[in-house]
């Protein structure tokens, strides 16, 4: 089981019940206090350009992201490293490079890059595409191993345009389940980004601990009341 902060004084758990935790703070903060985690299954806030444009987010901005990028996600892989886990990070085609270069300053190679087709278009402007996928990296330990060595790296999961529990950014919890189902171990599950609880959600309807940590009150809450339901429909 995690370590229990408390201990240390400096971090009390927001929530904590029916072997799930939530942690109100900066992961960075909260993540060495951590221990006995087998898989981490995150959502970060994605970076939203490439280019020095006025405006938008420039090259240099994208590269200070993989500094702190590179901080959280080291730091993930020393958790896991001792049950041969592995850590899922959600991305998009224009954060990408952040992925990229924190890689190269972990150092740690990108294993796969899974493609999640939402089955839904998104909004676009009328000169490009219209999205209709999101990435998710797999960094892993030489010992993962995924359960079903048939897993393709497109994986066709609905999404709606619906935000049930108030995040913008809310994926589905069948495709967590999916990924933790994909995850060989036992261990507990982290989510160092845990906005409004899917992780969590989906590692608590597999028969799971975890833990989640979310730097705003108002989503810890949200995940808190969410948590706290007797039953949780998919």
């Amino acid at each position: 089981m995690p370590r229990d902060l408390r201990a240390g004084g400096s971090v009390t758990p927001y929530y904590e019940q029916d072997g799930i935790t939530i942690y109100h703070g900066d992961c960075r903060e909260v993540l060495p206090g951590l221990s006995g985690i087998s898989l981490v299954v995150t959502d970060p806030p994605y970076a939203l350009g490439m280019n020095s444009i006025e405006g938008k987010v420039g090259w240099g901005d994208l590269m200070n992201s993989a500094t702190f990028y590179a901080d959280w996600i080291r730091q993930c892989l020393a958790l896991t490293v001792n049950r041969s886990g592995a850590v899922w990070v959600f991305t998009s085609w224009r954060a990408f490079p952040i992925l990229a270069r924190a890689s190269f300053e972990i150092p740690h190679k990108v294993e796969s890059l899974l493609v999640w087709d939402k089955c839904w278009i998104g909004p676009g402007g009328s000169v490009g595409l219209r999205p209709s996928y999101e990435l998710v990296a797999l960094f892993a330990h030489p010992a993962f191993q995924v359960s079903d060595r048939g897993t393709p790296d497109i994986w066709r999961v609905p999404y709606s345009s619906q935000r049930e529990h108030g995040h913008p950014a809310e994926k589905p919890v069948p495709l967590m389940a999916q990924l933790i189902a994909a995850s060989e171990g036992t261990g507990a599950i982290l989510d160092p980004f845990a906005g409004s609880g899917t992780t969590l959600q989906a590692a608590k309807d597999a028969g799971r601990s975890a833990i989640g940590i979310e730097i705003e009150e108002r989503y810890c809450e949200i995940a808190a009341k969410r948590l706290a339901q007797q039953v949780l429909p998919l």
